[in-house]
């Protein structure tokens, strides 16, 4: 009776003690599905009866702590990913401070685009900073176009879409600057063809700038000068031909009339 017992008792005992592991295999189970590594380690780990893992827990635990290295390792790159984004934007803003377009463009051209979008997906700090300097060379890239800089109106409005490749303000800005570095080099072959004296090839250029942009800086002077060379000249007054003198001044002689012919 008493040993009967005593395997009723031993029995009872390694039920629950399978009971506990089935739970926490199944949690594991379920943290696995879900990514949840950490925890499935966890779960896998007290999987047991006794010393025995229960079913198959010690190779899916080894399975979670794969799974979970692998993720420690991402995070790893994801923190210096994004330092690095930082310190690019950081040295974008530098640059930029000091008017250098040239730089700027090629700071941003340097950073990762996935990179890039990451880091302002995932940091709140990032993207406002991102924002702040997007702001920053849209309203650098306006001023050099009212400065007729269209060359670097163009690199701005260029870094611009790096920072922001869907911006339609980007797109518009890159699209003036275009538009007045067209015009201004037509600009130049009208004055060129002036100082060669061609007035009506320098009108017909200028009138064409003017025609695209009506207030283009340069233009509307180089159309008044080759109106002016090309308007008709007016003619010299006619002169009277002075009477012959002596030579030394003297007054002039008439010769005395003739009497009539008989």
């Amino acid at each position: 009776m008493r040993a009967a017992l005593v395997v009723l008792l031993v029995a009872l005992v390694i039920g629950v003690l399978l009971w506990i592991a089935a739970t926490h295999y199944a949690r594991g189970v379920e943290a696995l599905k879900v990514h949840s590594y950490s925890t499935a380690v966890s779960e896998f780990a007290v999987a047991r009866v006794l010393v025995f893992p229960y079913r198959d827990a010690r190779s899916l635990e080894e399975q979670a702590r794969r799974a979970l290295l692998a993720e420690y390792a991402r995070l790893d790159q994801a923190e210096a990913r994004d330092a690095a984004v930082v310190a690019q934007l950081e040295s974008a803003r530098a640059r930029l401070e000091a008017g250098d377009a040239d730089a700027v463009l090629a700071t941003l051209q340097v950073i990762d685009a996935d990179g890039l979008q990451a880091a302002r997906d995932g940091h709140d700090t990032v993207r406002e900073s991102a924002d702040a300097l997007a702001e920053d060379i849209a309203a650098a890239s306006r001023r050099a176009l009212k400065k007729a800089a269209w060359g670097r109106a163009g690199r701005f409005a260029a870094a611009l879409l790096v920072l922001e490749p869907s911006s339609e303000l980007a797109v518009a800005l890159a699209a003036r600057a275009r538009t007045g570095e067209d015009l201004s080099t037509k600009l130049g072959k009208a004055r060129d063809a002036a100082r060669r004296g061609e007035w009506g090839a320098a009108l017909r250029l200028a009138l064409s700038v003017l025609a695209m942009q009506k207030d283009f800086p340069g233009a509307a002077a180089v159309v008044a000068d080759a109106r002016d060379a090309l308007a008709p000249k007016p003619k010299p007054a006619a002169t009277t031909a002075a009477s012959p003198t002596q030579a030394g001044g003297g007054s002039t002689t008439t010769a005395p009339p003739q009497p009539p012919p008989p």
